[in-house]
């Protein structure tokens, strides 16, 4: 066990040393990408802390777009500072995923599954049609984080880059450290046997509940950053596209990893922007990779690197 923590944290500062090396010797076009890599890493590690306890969430957009759509409101909207919007829409996603929770984590499996999406849809369908934050065409001028008074300016795109690239690897650390405690365990011991944990006397419910709410606040973190880098809020941050590409972010790296869904963000990136540049229907082609990767690396990456080791005498 200690060895395949290990591995994994090598794996993790490994991604971590070349995206900030990309974000200081990489040209403009490619920082833009690490930042955006980076985000969709937090909005990974949020789905994949959630496995942890044998979930899965096709509806996790909608708590991406709590923290989007919480920060650009209260931003543009309400005229509040980007650090209050901020602390405002991680406890947003926070509330949101508890009270959600509340229902969705008594179902598992497919279940679980479809009861997230109708979720996410319902918030979804709602900020489409409301014309307070424009409806479909979503909202402009969304503002970054005025990191001024310590000499950091994050409209810079080098600058700007470092900073949630650090940030996401600030949340990998805390998740490493968390899915190792007892608390983790505890998640750990659910996914392999629910009714053994329940039987020694532990809260599977509760259990649940908390990694739904752990997940949810990170998940609406990845959000507020979202609408940052692009400085543009749109219903579509919510929609199940979103959904379906954190999804397969965390399935080509490795569900369950953690450093799987950094690295399957990174590679979920870079390949699309790649396939869309040369190809018309790239998507058909992007579906293409993703199944071959399912079925010839059933962990994902990481996994499949783990499991090797694992095999080593």
């Amino acid at each position: 066990m200690a060895s395949r923590v290990f591995l994994r944290r090598v794996i993790g500062a490994g991604l971590l040393a070349a995206a900030l090396a990309g974000c200081m010797l990489a040209s403009y076009f490619t920082q833009d990408l690490i930042a955006e890599a980076a985000i969709l890493a937090v909005f990974a590690l949020s789905l994949d802390f959630l496995a942890t306890c044998g979930l899965v969430s096709f509806g996790h957009a909608g708590l991406l777009g709590v923290g989007a759509y919480a920060f650009g409101g209260l931003t543009v909207l309400a005229g509040y500072s980007p650090g209050t919007a901020l602390a405002a829409a991680v406890l947003g996603g926070l509330i949101v995923a508890m009270a959600a929770g509340v229902f969705a984590v008594r179902t598992t499996g497919a279940f679980f599954i479809m009861v997230t999406l109708a979720m996410a849809e319902m918030f979804f369908s709602w900020v489409f049609r409301d014309r307070t934050f424009k409806g479909a065409d979503g909202m402009g001028g969304v503002p970054r984080l005025d990191l001024s008074a310590i000499g950091v300016d994050l409209n810079d795109a080098s600058t700007f880059a470092i900073f949630v690239v650090l940030l996401c690897a600030a949340i990998w650390l805390a998740l490493e450290f968390l899915i190792v405690s007892p608390f983790g365990r505890t998640l750990d011991a659910i996914r392999q046997n629910a009714g053994r944990v329940s039987a020694l006397g532990g809260s599977v419910f509760a259990y649940r509940l908390a990694a739904f709410t752990i997940s949810g606040g990170i998940a609406a973190f990845a959000g507020a950053f979202k609408v940052q880098h692009t400085n543009f809020l749109s219903p579509d941050l919510a929609g199940w596209l979103a959904s379906g590409d954190v999804l397969i972010a965390v399935v080509i790296g490795g569900i369950g990893t953690l450093v799987g869904g950094i690295l399957g963000a990174a590679i979920l990136v870079f390949l699309k922007d790649f396939l869309s540049s040369h190809f018309g229907h790239w998507y058909l082609f992007l579906g293409a990779i993703f199944m071959m990767v399912a079925i010839g690396l059933p962990r994902g990456i990481v996994g499949w690197v783990l499991e090797l080791r694992g095999k080593r005498p």
